[in-house]
């Protein structure tokens, strides 16, 4: 499927950022990636310098809206 796809559109493909995400699982499986029980580590995050800080957070949004990121609710997840 993936080499049709490229043929069809000439070896290239380009994106807009509300267009980015993941598969459909309708076609993919998700993969579960297994892991092992353990105490989480824990980094202090970076400060975002205040002139960046706007533009920071409309990028974060974008890729929620997109799909890209989504919401987390594991122990390395800070809320």
């Amino acid at each position: 499927m993936v080499a049709q796809v490229l043929w069809m559109n000439e070896q290239g493909l380009a994106w807009e950022e509300t267009e980015k995400g993941r598969f459909r699982d309708e076609y993919f499986s998700p993969v579960k990636i297994p892991v092992q029980e353990h105490v989480p580590w824990a980094r202090k995050t970076l400060p975002i310098l205040l002139g960046i800080c706007e533009k920071v957070i409309e990028l974060i949004w974008k890729k929620i809206d997109s799909g890209v990121y989504e919401p987390s609710y594991s122990s390395y997840c800070h809320q």
